[in-house]
């Protein structure tokens, strides 16, 4: 049996799936305590998903927003990376398969997040473009500006290279959208005069009747509002039925000429094969019990977006949002200790802190329990949260001066082709 390379320790082994918000949490609040803990992720930095659409539109660069796992930890004895991928548990055994080796577990701790759904459309799936992971924010970043060199070039279908489309309209369509805006009015007259402002245009579709429907309704119409005043269409209670990487069609007939489609409307648990069938539910997420323990697996656990963790508020589970993570690791930390000490558990209960999205400059949305504001204050409240929220002194500092520069300069200074894209998309239309 391969131990990784780990010490033999006289303390529980617990192994935790993901260096994601939940994952990353708790095994900072196990450092220390007499548990060896190993993080396991297939990345070797933790990425900070919120700002993800600002990597893709030019707003920062990807390092500002990533951060080390292993500088993380480091000075933790008890506390060790791996770099691998899980590809199997093997419960009655309690040990999982990863792509370097076997290692058993006493406790597991399964935090993979979630992945984008694209409910069975394997065409959407093979063209759209995707914003979950950093390489796929330099992509799209890659693909938007390749576009715009080929749009200058163009001498038919123009518009093909300069339409941009959005599906989805939450918060992270909602932000992709704005940011493009402010991208279309203050970076692209001046990087591309051939390219007239009224050539480039952004297209939000959304298959429900309402923007920000998670919110309130006085954010969603001033999300909307605020959408239109930079020049983004809005369709709504409309779907994308098909997009061949040329052309994306609508369900209401409508056909917009693009090779930029972003998509935003859908995410789904990222399960690891091995638990039981069962206790996969909607949306690829799995069942937990007040404990998060994977009902019917006493010694797995289950903590953030792949947790369907219900409450009278949420029948279907938890929103899928870095809050309900992070507090959930924090319980689940004081459980394990419990255990550890023969101790009852105790139940988890979500406090929702509230919700906000920003559309662009001076133009953001907040929710805070019956609490709703908008524009300049909200703006600068959801930069303060997020640089809290970010990991690392030096990733906050390049980032409050990436946006100090953004805000004075009405710039993008990373708008750079370092890595040309030449996905299928790309391809099948050269």
């Amino acid at each position: 049996m391969s131990h990784l390379g780990l010490p033999v320790s006289v303390y529980p082994r617990i192994v935790i799936a993901g260096g994601g918000f939940g994952g990353i949490t708790l095994a900072k609040a196990l450092k220390g305590k007499p548990f060896q803990v190993v993080l396991i992720d297939r990345n070797n930095f933790h990425t900070f998903q919120p700002l993800l659409y600002q990597v893709a539109t030019g707003g920062l660069e990807a390092d500002s927003i990533a951060f080390p796992i292993r500088k993380i930890f480091s000075g933790a004895t008890n506390v060790f990376f791996r770099l691998a991928e899980i590809k199997h548990i093997h419960q009655a055994d309690k040990k999982i398969e990863t792509s370097i080796g076997e290692l058993q577990y006493d406790y597991l701790v399964i935090a993979t997040g979630s992945t984008n759904n694209f409910f069975g459309n394997t065409e959407l799936e093979q063209f759209c473009m995707p914003l979950k992971s950093l390489t796929e924010a330099l992509d799209l970043r890659s693909l938007i500006l390749q576009n715009f060199e080929k749009a200058i070039n163009a001498t038919v279908n123009k518009e093909m290279y300069c339409n941009l489309v959005v599906v989805g309209g939450g918060p992270t369509g909602v932000e992709v959208a704005g940011s493009l805006a402010e991208l279309k009015r203050h970076v692209i007259p001046n990087d591309y005069p051939e390219l007239k402002e009224g050539n480039i245009h952004i297209f939000l579709v959304e298959s429900s009747a309402e923007i920000l429907d998670n919110m309130s309704d006085q954010s969603s119409k001033k999300a909307y509002t605020f959408l239109e005043k930079l020049g983004v269409k809005l369709i709504l209670n409309t779907k994308l039925v098909s997009f061949d990487g040329s052309e994306a069609v609508l369900s209401s007939g409508q056909k917009i000429p693009t090779m930029t489609v972003v998509w935003c409307a859908g995410v789904k648990g990222q399960t690891i094969p091995g638990l039981p069938e069962i206790i996969v539910q909607r949306g690829n997420r799995i069942s937990v019990n007040e404990f998060n323990q994977a009902v019917g697996c006493k010694d797995i656990f289950v903590i953030g977006d792949l947790a369907a963790t219900k409450e009278e508020k949420y029948p279907n589970g938890l929103p899928m949002v870095a809050p309900a993570a992070i507090q959930q690791a924090e319980l689940l930390a004081k459980n394990l200790i419990r255990i550890s000490q023969k101790k009852e558990l105790l139940p988890f209960s979500y406090k929702d802190k509230g919700s906000m999205a920003t559309i662009g400059r001076n133009k953001a949305v907040v929710d805070i329990g019956k609490i709703h504001f908008q524009g300049a204050l909200a703006w600068f409240t959801w930069m303060a949260v997020h640089l809290m929220t970010l990991v690392g002194f030096r990733n906050k500092v390049v980032v409050f001066i990436n946006w100090l520069w953004n805000y004075f300069s009405y710039d993008r200074a990373i708008r750079l082709i370092v890595r040309p894209f030449f996905g299928k998309t790309v391809k099948k239309n050269e």
